[in-house]
């Protein structure tokens, strides 16, 4: 944050020097703290500002020259976007993501911020001469114009990481306060299942969200929020939940409460578990259940009954209690398929996550082999083997954004063929704007693969911080 600092620093000073002046520009933005000072252009600007903003309400007025109205214009739109930069940079969220250091957001804003600042310097150097004026016009007006599509794109993606932690954090706190002991309502539960089936109905993107084993609530309530993206995206295709969506919602936010019993130490080990520590592991579905049905007995009993048995596999071999076939409820079944789907596109301690078609392919063969449920491992394929707003690279090397699927049953290749935005070309310089490519109407061409997370940050975080963090 020491751009940020050295720029509301300086503004700061130049505040000072404005004495009681209406102010034109905030001390808003950051700039290199090695920067040379603005003393020297103090009269100057102060001339700028009278004209702009008038004379205080006290003092007559001067008779200076005036700013052409497009400058005045420009100048005010100025003033705005440095007003939200401003509260942008003072964001509590952002700064969480400044002192990490790790989210490609960072790296944009500050990028943005150094337009900003070129914006400022170039308002400050107005002369009195209208035709000298015009040409810096349209100058401030070209950088205004790409500071004001950035702050844009900044403000989303941050809108967009904020709702996600706030939703981690919400069921966290729930799954905490219910194994604690401690007055809970499920309808906190029922207004984040009615958030997740909205995404679901607007045709979001699927985001696997994440967050550290040594956080064992908000890894819990992570992957729960993952499983419940899916849930919320495939029971429109089953006839007994299409028309009560929201129950398979609720349960897939509360089906791994009984995990918070696992030690973070187990959650975060990348080595294989002793048998004692499989132990706890496996226990977490039968006590998740019997705390529901403790805590909310006259409402639990459809959310328990799946609850227990969503690590039950067909064929017997899952657990805690070996069931098969019939023996299993439908929406432990339904839950089990896409608790197995979404882990794989998690990365945990003791391997990286799955390109999504891997991951779907793997359930599908587990389907074959009698592990989880075939029809529910069937209704994935309307997420195709990429869902919308995965990051793949195609097979010339080229690298974009999956923009819309063509859901055809009939039709096998239609998963693996969807609408690409290609973003960077197979060099991996970033394209100047998208072009879109539909791999079902063109002959040649394919993904080869989903991108990774860090390569998907290395590639396009530093002009699409909304798609990748």
């Amino acid at each position: 944050m020491s751009d940020t600092r050295g720029l509301l620093d300086r503004i700061t000073a130049f505040r000072r020097r404005l004495d009681a002046t209406p102010q034109l520009i905030p001390d808003a933005l950051p700039v290199d703290a090695d920067a040379p000072s603005l003393s020297a252009e103090v009269d100057t600007f102060r001339d700028s500002v009278h004209r702009v903003a008038g004379p205080a309400p006290s003092a007559p007025a001067a008779p200076l020259p005036q700013f052409t109205d497009r400058a005045q214009r420009l100048l005010a739109g100025a003033k705005q976007l440095l007003d939200r930069q401003r509260a942008f940079t003072a964001d509590a969220h952002f700064a969480a993501l400044a002192a990490a250091g790790t989210d490609t957001l960072v790296g944009y804003h500050r990028e943005t911020v150094a337009v900003l600042d070129v914006a400022v310097r170039t308002a400050q150097a107005f002369p009195d001469s209208a035709a000298a004026q015009l040409k810096l016009c349209d100058g401030l007006d070209g950088l205004l114009g790409v500071v004001r599509d950035r702050l844009v794109v900044q403000e989303r993606a941050l809108g967009a990481r904020r709702t996600e932690a706030d939703r981690i954090d919400r069921l966290a706190a729930f799954l905490s306060t219910v194994q604690s002991n401690r007055p809970a309502e499920l309808k906190t539960v029922a207004t984040l299942a009615e958030e997740v089936l909205d995404d679901a109905r607007q045709a979001r993107p699927v985001r696997f969200l994440a967050a550290p084993p040594t956080e064992p609530a908000r890894f819990v309530a992570a992957h729960a929020l993952n499983v419940a993206q899916v849930v919320a995206r495939v029971v429109p295709f089953d006839f007994e939940w299409a028309g009560r969506p929201l129950l398979p919602v609720v349960t897939a936010l509360v089906m791994d409460c009984g995990m918070l019993a696992v030690p973070a130490s187990v959650l975060s080990k990348a080595e294989p578990l002793s048998a004692d520590e499989r132990r706890v592991i496996e226990a977490h579905p039968k006590y998740g259940a019997e705390l529901l049905l403790w805590r909310f007995p006259t409402i639990a009993g459809p959310l328990a009954a799946a609850v227990a048995t969503h690590h039950e596999r067909g064929d017997g071999t899952g657990y805690p209690n070996g069931l098969r076939g019939d023996d299993l409820p439908a929406l432990g079944r339904l839950l089990r398929v896409a608790d197995v789907y979404a882990a794989l596109n998690e990365e945990r301690p003791h391997r990286p996550a799955s390109d999504p078609r891997a991951a779907l392919t793997e359930v599908l063969l587990m389907a074959e082999q009698g592990q989880v449920d075939r029809d529910f491992a069937e209704y994935l394929l309307n997420l195709a083997f990429y869902p919308v707003g995965t990051v793949v690279e195609l097979s010339d090397g080229r690298v974009g954004v999956v923009a819309a699927n063509h859901p055809n049953r009939l039709d096998p290749r239609a998963p693996g063929r969807p609408v690409v935005a290609v973003l960077a070309d197979a060099n991996g310089a970033v394209l100047p704007r998208a072009e879109h490519v539909d791999l079902s109407a063109a002959d040649r061409g394919s993904i080869v693969r989903g991108v990774g997370a860090v390569r998907a940050r290395e590639l396009l975080g530093a002009k699409y911080p909304d798609l990748v963090s």
